[in-house]
């Protein structure tokens, strides 16, 4: 049995499918630092819908809440949101990049082709896997290139193997500078309190500034929104006000629409560096994605001769580094801060916080610092 695989790699139009795969991961990773894509995977999700026809499709279209019977839509909704990206000229770096690896022993629908290509900017490419470690390499490289050299040797060079139909990749990169910079002279060795009874060295990095922000009682969290320069993308942090609070927070944060107030903030935030990579398989299957994976997938759409394919894997791998400059999806003793005059509001990220990249309609990066 011929079988399609899946990989989406990102370096630092959102719907209830993201928001339920997030919550699915955080709570498979407990105590772990996390970050993924949702754009990211709604994005091969839906290139696979593209070439999907009865039940499988219906799966897919239900699962990522897509209009249903609607591939022009869906095509329509992608190609506006690449078109979107291609079209930034200024701020920060956010490529969205798509690629068909296709066995050389099969060929793709010419209309899936053609679909693909124009919406999703997608190019499909001939590979032999006659020898599947150089076929690993010529992806591995692609991928490198997309990432500008962050994500490595994602593929397994024996994974590559006579029996893998396709490989649908997708790459996002990201490179942004804070609108209001931390100044590197004023970072701090300090400590994060992972836990009540553990804590981990960081360098915490300090501005105060004017950011919109606030603390929501019913939350018991602070919230901030940090812009990035010349861009409608900002990085939200939710702190709670507890150590241990973050799981409880993170569940009523979902959708999180709340308005910020402009105020003078005190911000201490750590530099911090995550890479995080799991298979989606079990958790696709738990939103009720499961045909895809099974014989009885029906992927006919993607296939000159129709015949087909299951999906044997989705991975998924995310870097995400931030510093006084801003964020790249790329000793001194520390000083006591209080609240006093000059500002309203001191926030210190010094324990576990959850995290989103976004602008007012599309959630690129979203997770949680639980150990710098």
């Amino acid at each position: 049995m011929y079988h399609l695989c899946i990989f989406l790699w990102v370096t630092s139009v959102a719907c209830q499918s993201s928001k339920d795969i997030y919550q699915l991961l955080s709570k498979s990773h407990t105590n772990q630092n996390l970050v993924i894509s949702p754009v990211s995977i709604e994005t091969i999700l839906s290139m696979v819908f593209m070439g999907a026809e009865g039940s499988t499709a219906q799966e897919l279209q239900s699962a990522l809440e897509l209009p249903s019977g609607d591939k022009q839509a869906v095509a329509a909704k992608y190609g506006a949101l690449l078109n979107k990206l291609q079209g930034r000229e200024e701020g920060p770096v956010l490529k969205l990049a798509n690629r068909i690896y296709v066995n050389d022993q099969f060929s793709l629908n010419q209309d899936y082709n053609l679909a693909v290509g124009e919406s999703f900017k997608s190019e499909a490419e001939s590979i032999s896997l006659a020898n599947g470690p150089l076929a690993a390499e010529r992806i591995n490289q692609w991928v490198l290139d997309q990432t500008s050299g962050k994500i490595k040797d994602m593929i397994e060079p024996g994974s590559m193997t006579s029996d893998v139909k396709a490989l649908l990749v997708n790459a996002i990169y990201f490179k942004g500078q804070w609108e209001s910079k931390f100044d590197p002279a004023k970072t701090r060795a300090s400590t994060f309190q992972v836990t009540a009874n553990k804590s981990v060295p960081v360098q915490m990095m300090s501005q105060m500034g004017t950011f919109r922000a606030n603390y929501f009682r019913d939350l018991d969290a602070q919230v901030i929104e940090l812009p990035y320069l010349n861009s409608n993308l900002s990085m939200t942090i939710f702190l709670p006000r507890e150590v241990e609070a973050l799981s409880a927070l993170e569940e009523k944060i979902v959708g999180f629409a709340r308005p910020l107030d402009a105020k003078e903030v005190f911000l201490k935030l750590p530099r911090f560096k995550i890479e995080f990579r799991d298979e989606l398989k079990e958790t696709l299957e738990k939103l009720g994605i499961r045909e895809l994976f099974t014989d009885k997938s029906d992927l006919s759409g993607l296939f000159a001769d129709k015949s087909g394919g299951k999906v044997s894997q989705v991975s998924h791998k995310a870097f995400l580094e931030v510093n006084e400059e801003g964020a790249e999806a790329a000793g001194a003793t520390s000083v006591a801060v209080t609240n006093r005059a000059g500002f309203s509001m001191f926030l210190a990220a010094d324990h576990p916080f959850a995290f989103v990249i976004r602008d007012a309609n599309t959630i690129y990066f979203q997770g949680r610092v639980v150990s710098p």
